[in-house]
């Protein structure tokens, strides 16, 4: 009887790391597709408060709307001619309660030409509404 538990521990635990990196992923998902066209108050939906984010400088966003003047300045100050981004996405669990999104990107133009490649480190926790962004951590974040 012992075994059993043990080998439906197993199998079940996988499962269970699965389900949340594909809800995480399509978190982050639906915040790149946000990100793209600078839905602000999509953005912010992505993310618990407070919010951290790691560039050049630290900054702490305690509520929505700081994360969206963030985002803001973030667009104000975007390579020109941004169009969109593509990324190469890989999760790893940190802790039970915390996972680590690795984002390799590049952003383009409408030429597809490459203006900017970068890398970002997005930490997300589950919340009442599902996995969020509480900290990132990029060169690509502004000051």
């Amino acid at each position: 009887m012992h075994l059993r538990i043990v080998l439906l521990t197993l199998l079940i635990f996988p499962i269970t790391l699965l389900a949340q990196e594909t809800e995480i992923e399509n978190e982050y998902n639906g915040y790149l597709e946000d990100f793209m066209v600078f839905d602000f108050e999509g953005i912010a939906s992505h993310f618990t408060t407070p919010a951290m984010f790691i560039g050049a400088s630290t900054q702490v966003m305690q509520d929505e709307n700081a994360i969206k003047n963030y985002y803001r300045v973030l667009k104000a100050n975007i390579q020109s001619g941004y169009a969109y981004s593509k990324s190469s996405l890989e999760i790893n669990q940190v802790t039970d309660k915390i996972y680590c999104l690795t984002n390799t990107f590049t952003r383009h133009n409408s030429a597809d030409e490459v203006l900017f490649e970068g890398t970002s480190y997005n930490f997300f926790k589950e919340t009442e509404s599902g996995w969020k962004l509480f900290l990132m951590q990029a060169s690509a974040l502004p000051d």
